[in-house]
């Protein structure tokens, strides 16, 4: 297969581990290292027998051959998501005028309107300078107070000050180009600027806004009124962030014995990344063995019709 087609099968086949079909729009922002072109995707999945060997294009959707189940699954589950998110609404809000957050982005399957029955919020937050222990302490804090800890996951707290993630690979990439921001989506550009390997994986990808169909505001009130939080806490900030980390990191490490995946977690004074059930490992595997198979079902098409025309 030609590096185009072998770029265009990797992508689909990437989503396609999340129950996901991409629209023709979907899979030009996340082809992986490849600049193609809507019309030039297009053009060389027409022309490519081995493409269509192992992919399908219909009702607007790329997906792996014969799963033609993930079309009406994804329309389940972007209903889903959507109305999970409505419910959330006021909690978000909550969590981005919480002082001396930057950014607040929606991250996981979420972002992709892909939320399954048993999902959650997943969340990528950014502070203004090293406080993310404070931010989370208090996010978390907030979620109980309103009852809603149980839906709140929270991937990544980082300062602008550190924002180079690691570790440097297709999968972080691939959750970087779909965060969703609901506050700072200039700081996610920031953020991809800092992490110049998120380009070379997906050329393509931009920065989006929230998710289609769900019509987000932040009230202007809330704005104002975490500025003033700002300018009330800015003196003993130092301080309460001293506090929080010491509490919470000792909460932490008293849980670290449940960690399904202790590798992928960092507890850093200015980055925090708990994916303490990262699925990184068996995404991979499963990436690999996927794109195997599919590769070695196109060397036999091919096999096949050069048997074919040498009769």
């Amino acid at each position: 297969m030609t590096p185009r087609e072998i770029a265009i099968a990797r992508s689909v086949i990437y989503a396609s581990l999340f129950d996901y079909p991409l629209t023709l729009e979907q899979l030009h922002v996340s082809l992986i290292e490849s600049e193609q072109s809507r019309e030039e995707i297009l053009a060389v999945f027409d022309g490519s027998e081995r493409l269509q060997h192992i992919l399908e294009y219909r009702d607007g959707f790329f997906f792996p051959a014969g799963r033609d189940d993930l079309l009406p699954e994804r329309r389940r589950r972007e209903a889903r998501s959507l109305a999970f998110l409505e419910r959330q609404r006021r909690l978000l809000q909550v969590i981005c005028a919480i002082p001396f957050t930057r950014a607040v982005a929606l991250s996981g399957s979420i972002a992709h309107m892909n939320l399954e029955a048993s999902g959650d919020l997943d969340l990528f937050i950014i502070t203004r300078g090293p406080r993310v222990w404070t931010v989370t302490l208090a996010a978390i804090v907030l979620t109980r107070i309103l009852g809603r800890r149980r839906d709140l996951c929270f991937n990544f707290v980082l300062a602008d000050s550190h924002l180079r993630l690691e570790p440097r690979d297709l999968f972080t990439a691939n959750q970087v180009i779909h965060l969703k921001p609901l506050v700072g989506a200039e700081v996610l550009t920031t953020l991809r600027a800092e992490n110049p390997f998120v380009a070379r994986v997906y050329p393509n990808a931009r920065v989006d806004g929230p998710p289609i169909g769900f019509a987000w505001t932040f009230p202007r009130w809330l704005g104002r009124a975490k500025r003033a939080l700002e300018l009330v806490l800015g003196l003993p900030a130092p301080l309460v962030e001293a506090a929080c980390r010491q509490a919470y990191k000792r909460h932490l490490r008293r849980r670290a014995a449940t960690w399904r995946s202790p590798d992928q977690v960092r507890l850093q004074s200015d980055y925090l990344k708990l994916h303490t059930r990262s699925h990184r490992h068996a995404v991979t595997e499963r990436f690999d063995a996927a794109m195997d198979l599919a590769l070695r079902q196109a060397e036999r098409l091919t096999r096949r019709r050069a048997v074919a025309a040498g009769r």
